[in-house]
């Protein structure tokens, strides 16, 4: 009788469709941003939005009535752009920056991954995080109000509305903005620089050239000041903003879809490891 080593055979690794690998690189991107430097400035737009949400509409119950103006109090004011800003700096910077310089991003864009999977995937990620910290704040604070009888179920709603477009046209523009620039270098660091300081100037440049031309229509170059008009319009507040509120929507959405689409094209670029 002859003794020879058993022999062991494997059938073919089953592949995962295209929703199963969108999701799985998807839900990694989300729980890997799950970090203090994330978490801290979330939290910080959460109790901002939420406070004085709940105390400017509380104190209003009490000397007027309470209508979907009164939500404005948190995203009438640069505050919460800025807070959506450093949320996004932490949170994007590194959203394609890392995989560029671990060059982890030549695996993720080997076969059968492709180059819109991948983006789609680290879009959802890092808009996730996004979603919560510009829909999160404003439907809670719409929630709690309502609870305590301070805001009426119509007025509730019409303010839930209000944050639910202003988040989503911010979500889009800073998501898009964030996959860019990060698309553009292989250090999260600097890609989170580029973020804040691209703002910041477009920000105090355009109400600095506005003011020397007297020319408003400058405005619109400035990400803060396009969110605050669609702001005051999603809260019917006339009057203080000299932008089109459309135009300003319209602005970000289209900006932030074009962002989007610049950094697919330059992923394109990257060579990928065939199997």
């Amino acid at each position: 009788m002859s003794i020879s080593a058993p022999r062991y055979t494997s059938g073919p690794l089953p592949r995962l469709g295209r929703d199963s690998r969108v999701m799985a690189i998807a839900s990694r991107e989300f729980h890997h941003r799950a970090q203090w430097t994330v978490l801290v400035p979330v939290t910080l737009t959460f109790m901002t939005v939420v406070l004085t949400t709940v105390v400017n509409v509380f104190f209003t119950s009490l000397v007027g009535t309470v209508t979907s103006a009164t939500f404005t109090a948190a995203v009438s004011s640069p505050a919460w752009p800025y807070l959506m800003l450093i949320v996004t700096a932490t949170v994007g910077a590194g959203t394609l920056a890392d995989d560029v310089g671990s060059r982890a991003i030549t695996l993720y864009l080997s076969r059968p991954v492709r180059l819109l999977d991948y983006l789609v995937a680290k879009t959802v990620g890092c808009g996730g995080w996004l979603l919560i910290a510009a829909l999160g704040p404003g439907v809670l604070a719409v929630g709690i109000t309502a609870a305590l009888g301070y805001a009426t179920a119509t007025v509730a709603l019409e303010a839930a509305g209000g944050f639910l477009v202003v988040g989503l046209l911010a979500a889009v523009f800073f998501a898009g903005l964030a996959i860019a620039l990060s698309s553009l270098t292989n250090r999260a660091l600097y890609a989170g620089v580029t973020i804040f300081g691209l703002v910041l100037t477009l920000d105090i440049g355009a109400s600095i050239v506005a003011g020397i031309s007297g020319n408003s229509q400058v405005g619109y170059a400035d990400p803060v000041a396009n969110v605050l008009a669609v702001a005051h319009q999603a809260f019917s507040v006339s009057g203080t903003s000299s932008l089109d509120p459309g135009v300003s929507a319209a602005i970000l959405l289209l900006s932030g879809v074009a962002m989007w689409i610049f950094a697919g094209w330059k992923l394109r670029r990257v060579e990928v490891i065939a199997e």
